[in-house]
């Protein structure tokens, strides 16, 4: 945007919202920029418009596997999709994401851009109380400020809010941020959970009690963690927002999708994420779908191959070229995601304004790779069907974490895709905590994992030459493939720092090309999410956002009550 001024209102069409600048109104969220595509629901059963057929009632419980145990909840310490889960339920930010993946109040009742965009001012909601009955005000979100720039803090998040020159209480529900250069991103950072000063003063925050038994705002409070069993969340009677329907959720860790699957079947859960085997095969039987409602939906999260680029074999793009073009990208959405996903040739999705739709995916073509591979110095000089460099052979352990079962079919067929080109793969699948301890500390070869990303573009952490991790010297980023362009930061920078819509654009489209010709990942594909919930269960209303963002809302009629 051009310009900046007091008192106007300042549209930012790749935030989807407006600003409410001096008036003191609430913000009017709007959708201006290129819009993702919509949620997809498959219902049987109960079909989305009837929905509230049943009056709401309080009551019950819902419970859902997950195939990863939470690692820690703090909001600061979110390492996770796992632990964001249960995060978002205990926490809030000062804002928030609608169904529409617009900004809007959560914490903060409204803002005002000022100073050309480099002073926001938060107004902050009244009578919202930490779950152990203390208020909250403007003392907490100033302390979670300096928590998380604290250098001993081990958080993922401090890159959001190094722009920040400071932050100011003015009142005991007013805080005002103030930045040296404008921050397009500034909004996204404050959708982070604000975590309470009054537990956590007197604590070490990496390794506090309250990371294992969270207070928070949310509409759930913490109960009881078994680990590896199970998380207990109650309602918030006292939640600002209103106590949800529902009162207990149980959040269950299972492992082996095969046995979530039959837990399902029995009724033990009422909700699961499916693999599309269970979806296309399982899921549809007569049985089956007259208990439970089927979703399908567009998601904003990619699967990677990434590569160790402190490995001398990962070196030369040519070598990283070509093992994207060894690798049948579209075969494995056809055969191992029946279909149920999309290519995609860099780090945003394609419905997202971002992407750039005129860069195609590597094609499968191994007789252009074993060329590339050749060129990189690849050749097999003893026969033996393993490509060599300077006398050492291109071997190589692909890591990824059990009981992702797509993620296990894909690595099976990458070992025999690879090795049909004369590289040599080993696979190793690992617990969830183990496989976050591999990445951080950067002892792999190469990993297949996924990215779950934001409306927001800014992928500063993931990619940004200073975002590497050193964890065995306590420091922790998402750039663990350890990649480094010049380039790629000042661009990265730029698209910071700029709010005019196409200039912004043009810097994420060149980033864009970079990547896709640099492949420190193979970017693999976007994956349809795929979700089952027990047709007991009300209020669920696909969005872009997906089926969780009103999770608060969710309600089973009396008429159903199971528990």
């Amino acid at each position: 945007m051009k310009n900046f001024e007091d008192c106007f209102i300042l549209a930012l069409a790749f935030f989807g919202l407006l600003f409410s600048g001096c008036s003191g109104n609430k913000i009017q969220p709007q959708n201006s920029g290129e819009p993702l595509q919509p949620a997809i629901v498959k219902s049987q059963g109960q079909t989305p418009g009837d929905d509230f057929a049943l009056s709401p009632a309080y009551g019950d419980t819902i419970i859902e596997s997950s195939m990863s145990d939470a690692v820690i909840i703090n909001p600061l310490l979110n390492p996770d999709t796992s632990s964001g889960r249960i995060i978002g339920l205990v926490f809030n930010g000062l804002v928030r994401t609608n169904e529409n993946l617009e900004f809007v109040p959560d914490l903060a009742e409204t803002w005002e851009v000022l100073s050309q965009g480099l002073h926001l001012r938060f107004h902050l909601k009244k009578g919202v109380r930490w779950h152990d009955g203390v208020s909250f005000t403007a003392h907490d979100v100033l302390f979670t400020y300096q928590k998380v720039i604290d250098e001993n803090t081990q958080t993922y998040d401090a890159e959001s809010f190094t722009p920040v020159r400071s932050v100011e209480v003015e009142d005991e529900f007013t805080v005002s941020v103030y930045y040296d250069k404008p921050f397009a991103p500034a909004l996204s950072a404050w959708t982070m959970g604000i975590i309470p000063r009054h537990l956590y003063q007197n604590e070490d925050i990496n390794t506090s009690r309250y990371n294992l038994s969270p207070v928070g705002t949310g509409p759930f409070r913490f109960t009881v963690w078994t680990p590896q069993e199970q998380i207990i969340l109650e309602a918030n009677a006292d939640y600002f927002l209103g106590r949800p329907y529902t009162d207990r959720f149980i959040f269950k860790t299972m492992p082996d999708p095969s046995m979530a699957f039959l837990s399902l079947k029995r009724e033990e859960i009422d909700m699961l994420g499916l693999t599309p085997d269970q979806y296309d095969k399982q899921a549809h039987a007569p049985e089956f779908i007259s208990r439970f409602n089927l979703y399908k939906y567009a998601t904003m999260n990619y699967t990677y191959i990434g590569f160790n680029l402190l490995k001398p074999m990962f070196q030369d793009k040519r070598t990283r070229q070509a093992l994207a073009m060894i690798t049948d990208r579209q075969g494995i959405i056809d055969g191992i995601l029946y279909g149920h996903g999309k290519l995609i040739s860099g780090p945003f999705t394609p419905d997202h304004w971002a992407y750039d739709k005129s860069i195609q995916p590597y094609p499968f073509d191994p007789q252009k790779a074993r060329e590339l591979l050749s060129e990189a110095g690849w050749i097999d000089t003893n026969n033996d069907g393993v490509l060599d460099k300077d006398g050492i052979p291109f071997e190589l352990t692909l890591t990824t974490n059990q009981g992702n079962e797509p993620r296990k079919l894909v690595a099976n067929l990458i070992q025999q895709q690879w090795k049909e080109a004369g590289v040599r793969v080993k696979l190793s699948f690992v617990e969830w905590s183990v496989f976050m301890d591999v990445c951080d500390f950067r002892t792999f070869d190469a990993v297949i994992l996924g990215w779950s990303l934001s409306a927001e573009p800014d992928h500063y952490g993931a990619w940004h030459s200073s975002q590497m991790p050193d964890k065995a010297n306590g420091i922790v980023g998402d750039n663990f493939v350890s990649y480094s362009n010049p380039e790629v930061d000042r661009l990265i920078e730029e698209g910071r720092t700029t709010f005019d819509m196409e200039k912004r654009k043009a810097v994420y489209h060149r980033f864009h090309a970079i990547l896709h010709d640099e492949q420190p990942y193979i970017f693999l594909y976007v994956a349809d999410a795929l979700s089952a919930v027990h047709n007991r269960i009300h209020g669920i209303k696909p969005a872009p956002a997906g089926i969780r963002y009103n999770f608060e809302s969710w309600y089973v009629p009396k008429e159903l009550r199971k528990y």
